[in-house]
């Protein structure tokens, strides 16, 4: 962002939070719609077959008002990492509100889940994709299917409150209305505890976080990175979800 621009938003956050009114409100979220339209496009990879990108970014737009409502710029967190927490939550409530996921789907999930947690006992460390699939009794090709199957419920469930995502932890810091100390206590071991999960990925799997999340590349260009297919990036980043989500 340019030094122009960084100024003007500067200008209208000062007029909202001085005024609290309904049309400096309104210039405010405007100038962040390009996030719920970037978070949107980012999770229409995984729901392409189900929803209209439209659908997903009008989803999201409550979730950017209430990032705005309840954003307190004095705690050391940027507004657009506590509005993609916002948005991501927002789009991800309005999916779980249609329940068009099939049980079955969730099903599959936790016994990939628990696949991945019993093999790594077992195993002293990370299983292969063979090595798992001969545990669920299944060939190698259907365990990728079902890795690209279970993928939509892999980015939603590690979103839960009980699994949060190291950027998502800062979410407490920022709001207007959390309990200061204990939730920015809570956030920083709940941090602490995902930075050593993922460290428990193979370094491939690490990458693909890292290059997802952090460096906000997309599947495709992942997979032009490690020089692999953009299914088989889907199904590194469904399986490194998944055993995330068993080791929180």
């Amino acid at each position: 962002m340019d030094a122009a621009k960084n100024e003007q938003l500067t200008d209208l956050w000062s007029k909202f939070l001085k005024k609290r009114d309904a049309e400096s409100r309104e210039q405010v979220v405007l100038s962040y719609l390009y996030l719920v339209k970037y978070i949107a496009g980012r999770l229409s990879i995984y729901f392409k077959n189900y929803y209209e990108l439209e659908d997903l970014e009008s989803a999201g737009i409550p979730g950017l008002i209430s990032a705005v409502d309840h954003f307190n710029p004095e705690k050391k967190v940027k507004f657009e990492t506590y509005a993609t927490i916002r948005i991501r939550g927002a789009i991800y409530d309005w999916i779980r509100s249609l329940s068009w996921v099939p049980r079955s789907i969730y099903t599959e999930a936790r016994k990939i889940e628990e696949a991945l947690a019993q093999l790594e006992q077992r195993l002293g460390r990370v299983p292969d994709d063979f090595e798992t699939a001969e545990y669920l009794n299944i060939t190698v090709a259907e365990y990728h299917n079902l890795l690209e199957k279970v993928a939509h419920v892999a980015v939603i469930s590690l979103d839960d409150p009980q699994h949060d995502t190291k950027e998502s932890l800062d979410i407490a810091a920022a709001d207007t209305g959390a309990d200061g100390v204990l939730n920015e206590i809570e956030a920083a071991e709940a941090k602490e505890a995902l930075a050593e999960a993922i460290t428990k990925l193979p370094e491939r799997d690490q990458l693909v976080i890292s290059l997802y999340y952090y460096e906000g590349l997309t599947l495709k260009e992942i997979g032009k990175v490690l020089e692999i297919s953009e299914s088989r990036v889907s199904q590194l980043h469904s399986r490194s979800l998944l055993r995330l989500r068993k080791l929180l």
